[in-house]
């Protein structure tokens, strides 16, 4: 009887999760059409971070030395236990490994308190580069596998059952990963070529005009995914029917194009789950180690409540991974000229959320293939460390082909960029940010400004708040953004010429003319509520019914309704003077979190007023102030006042005023690293507790 009940509710479970998926009303109902969004309410740890509850199986003091005791007490830990490390600092002359441990988490005091400083040479051998943490699966199966089947069938948007040619090794608990060829490829190795085919168009190869073929500026992101497969998803298998060969998945199938005419194929391997980082503090400033936490072939992994210092490449990598959770964290600086903060390869329905990135050149990059990961409420400054130019840095930047179906909310930095690299980024949504297109080179911090500019006085290239290249940035979604800087930003777009001063750059070469303008790039944008300060107005640009058609608009739509393939229809949310309701609080959180405290939700967007966001006044880039960079009081503007900014359309998300308010970092980033712990910001490291404070002493400018 046991058997049979369990049975019967397994499989109810099943069939109500396929249900939800294909048929339940999505958060963007009304304003996104189904075929270009996907569900973002399970990004992240399935369940959120489970380790609060959690017992300790080992206490470690303080020492200097080889990390092998702390690596044997996680050895030696049992299931959903985990090893605490007590106050003070830690001299580690080798990484700290995992072993290939699920169900442990490594503890410190807080990321205030429990210092690990690796010493010169420090590192530990994990799957895609030398990490001070190394958290990986004991299989190593990587995105050339050895064992790959045939998908036959089951390829319908939302579906979350398919069928393969075998199933043999598959079982549930499996992380199985599905890919078919580039648009104009097939077969097994893909072969062909990469002709555009008008529209949804998925291709990493490089640009030739005499084809014409191709996307890109470079060609395919070697070694960072199966080559000409870059469109990718990773499921966790939740049930495997050996006699039919078919497999149901836990989440529905994002993409909309998946065919048999692309040979697509399906591989598999047998993660690490359920283990984590938390509270504690790395320093690699003496290490070369090219990260300073790695998750290599995992599933339900996070890091929570964490600094780390000056990593070679980047603070945090997660590699072939899916429903990861980096969450609550301080990333400063990194050593290696091309460096990154959080660092994405061949995952999946992932969460970066509430994380502040200080002195990061590009703090959030996609290397390899992504799709249905959630970038929520991060705060990023100074996007430079190392040689710094007059071009302004990306805050977030998909870098690689099958990029797609992202989320971008409530995020506060420099710009969105779909850059042209590597191959096409496809339905992307932009909710809700606060991206300014713009940063200060006037404090003094090293080399001729705050860090961030080089020998040049002033950022004045690719300063645009949402860059999307020719052929990359198809079908994006950009609703209800706060976007560019009062003084600096003088036109509302450019297509095929170069306009640093403009809110968007939409279709446009990268260099050279490489690729060309590409005008369905700005035809399959979607736009929609969005204020920036050229217009100086939000903008519902649907048709005649809408609020400003004529005075904002210039009776120009920008929802492309009349697509051949994926249209949006005008959105019926979000436009309150024509009689809409507003538009959603968030397209991923169902509804205020804890840790937003007395924070208003939503923080940021068109029906936002009062917001405790301004602008400190002065000429922009002049030496010793913060003229021009948003701040939230008179006294962190340092020489100048705050004034009224952007309509009033933004509050400080909780990482802003975390940066801000409590660790008082200065508005332009500039300065040394800062102490932090998640628990004064956040409440505990789970992300409540100090709210923004309201604007204090703000003085009007009237222009």
């Amino acid at each position: 009887m046991y058997r049979i009940h369990s049975f019967l509710i397994s499989s109810l479970f099943i069939i109500l999760l396929c249900f939800s998926n294909v048929s339940a009303a999505q958060l963007w109902s009304g304003v996104i059409s189904p075929a270009r969004a996907t569900n973002w309410t399970s990004a992240g740890v399935v369940g959120g971070i489970p380790s609060s509850s959690w017992t300790a199986c080992a206490t470690i003091a303080p020492y200097n030395g080889a990390a092998t005791q702390i690596n044997s007490a996680i050895a030696a830990c049992g299931s959903n236990q985990y090893v605490q490390l007590g106050a003070g600092t830690f001299t580690l002359s080798s990484g700290i490994n995992f072993g290939h441990k699920s169900n442990v988490v490594l503890r410190g005091a807080g990321a205030n308190s429990t210092f690990l400083v690796f010493a010169s040479g420090a590192s530990g051998n994990c799957a895609d580069g030398p990490s001070l943490i190394c958290v990986t699966s004991s299989d190593s199966t990587y995105w050339v596998p050895n064992t790959v089947y045939n998908w036959t069938g089951g390829y319908a948007q939302g579906s979350t059952q398919v069928t393969l040619s075998n199933t043999s090794g598959i079982s549930t608990g499996s992380i199985l990963v599905l890919n078919q060829c580039d648009d104009g490829y097939s077969g097994s190795p893909c072969s062909g070529s990469s002709v555009d085919n008008g529209n949804f168009f998925n291709s990493s190869d490089q640009y030739s005009a005499s084809g014409p073929s191709g996307s890109s500026y470079n060609g395919p992101d070697a070694g960072n995914g199966t080559p000409h497969r870059f469109q990718t998803e990773l499921f966790q298998v939740t049930n495997v029917n050996s006699s039919t060969n078919t497999v149901t998945l836990a989440n529905g199938l994002k993409h909309p194009n998946w065919s048999a005419a692309r040979t697509p194929q399906a591989w598999f391997f047998t993660p690490l789950r359920n283990s984590g980082v938390e509270d504690l503090s790395i320093d690699s400033s003496g290490t070369k180690a090219a990260f300073g936490i790695q998750f290599f072939n995992a599933t339900n992994v996070w890091v929570r409540g964490v600094r780390v210092i000056k990593a070679y490449t980047a603070p945090l990598a997660f590699f072939e991974s899916s429903h990861f959770t980096a969450q609550d964290n301080y990333f400063y600086e990194a050593q290696s000229p091309d460096n990154f903060g959080v660092h994405l390869t061949v995952t999946a329905d992932g969460l970066i959320q509430n994380n502040i990135f200080q002195q990061i050149t590009v703090p959030i990059v996609i290397e390899g293939d992504d799709a249905g990961t959630v970038f929520g409420y991060n705060f990023t400054i100074d996007n430079c460390a190392g040689v710094c130019s007059d071009a302004m840095s990306q805050s977030y930047r998909p870098h690689s082909n099958g990029d797609d179906y992202e989320l971008y909310e409530g995020n506060v930095g420099t710009n969105y960029d779909a850059d042209g690299d590597h191959g096409t980024h496809l339905s992307q949504t932009l909710f809700r940010n606060f991206f300014t297109g713009w940063e200060s080179c006037g404090t003094s911090n090293g080399q001729g400004g705050n860090g961030s500019c080089g020998t040049v006085n002033q950022k004045d290239y690719q300063t645009n708040a949402f860059l999307a290249s020719a052929f990359q940035g198809r079908y994006h979604n950009v609703i209800g953004n706060v976007m560019g800087t009062p003084g600096y930003h003088k036109t509302y777009q450019y297509t095929s010429n170069l306009d640093n001063y403009s809110i968007f750059g939409i279709g446009t070469p990268v260099a050279g003319g490489i690729p060309p303008y590409d005008p369905k790039v700005l035809s399959t944008l979607m736009r929609w509520g969005n204020y920036d300060v050229v217009s100086g107005a939000v903008r519902w640009c649907g048709n005649s019914s809408n609020t400003g058609w004529s005075s904002v608009c210039s009776s120009t739509s920008e929802i492309p309704s009349q697509l051949p393939v994926f249209p949006n229809s005008v959105p019926t949310v979000g436009d309150t003077g024509a009689g809409q309701s507003p538009l959603p609080a968030s397209l991923y959180l169902p509804s205020k979190p804890v840790w937003f405290g007395s924070t208003p939700w939503p923080a940021i967007g068109p029906d936002v007023s009062g917001g405790n966001v301004g602008q400190c006044t002065g000429k922009l880039n002049t030496a010793g102030l913060f003229a021009g960079v948003p701040a939230l009081s008179n006294s962190q503007c340092s020489g100048s006042s705050l004034t009224a900014a952007w309509a009033g359309h933004v509050n400080a998300n909780p990482a802003m005023a975390c940066y801000l308010n409590t660790m008082n970092g200065p508005p332009d980033g500039s300065g040394s690293v800062l102490p932090f712990d998640a628990s004064n910001c956040y409440g505990g490291g789970t992300g409540g507790g100090t709210p923004p404070q309201p604007p204090s002493n703000l003085t009007v400018v009237v222009h």
